[in-house]
């Protein structure tokens, strides 16, 4: 148990020295209760840097659990910059002007 405290407290100080300053994106969906029912909704990955979709089953369900991806991301993505990974800017950006337009497109049609 002293190890678990140990890893946690190592964990929550390497956020704060990498001035995260919200730990819940960080921390693993937390479940409480044994409730039947499934709960679908968005959890951050710091590996994949966006927010995934994750099923969990309880009552209730903290920490890092949100029902909607925008949510999600407005609070734990982080923003993004051609400096911090130039690929990465690029095709979302590209991603998200293709995505306008074919909504204007189809909204056109429609």
């Amino acid at each position: 148990m002293k190890f678990v405290a140990l890893i946690s407290l190592m964990f929550i100080a390497s956020c704060v020295a990498q001035q995260k300053t919200d730990l819940q994106c960080y921390m693993d969906p937390l479940p409480e209760g044994f409730c039947g029912e499934p709960f679908i909704g968005y959890t951050y990955s710091s590996a994949r840097t966006r927010c995934v979709i994750h099923e969990t089953q309880g009552c209730t369900i903290s920490g890092n659990f949100f029902t909607d991806k925008a949510a999600c991301e407005a609070k734990c993505k982080p923003p993004l910059t051609f400096s911090a990974s130039p690929f990465s800017y690029f095709h979302e950006t590209v991603f998200e002007q293709a995505n306008k337009l074919i909504k204007q497109l189809i909204s056109q049609i429609l």
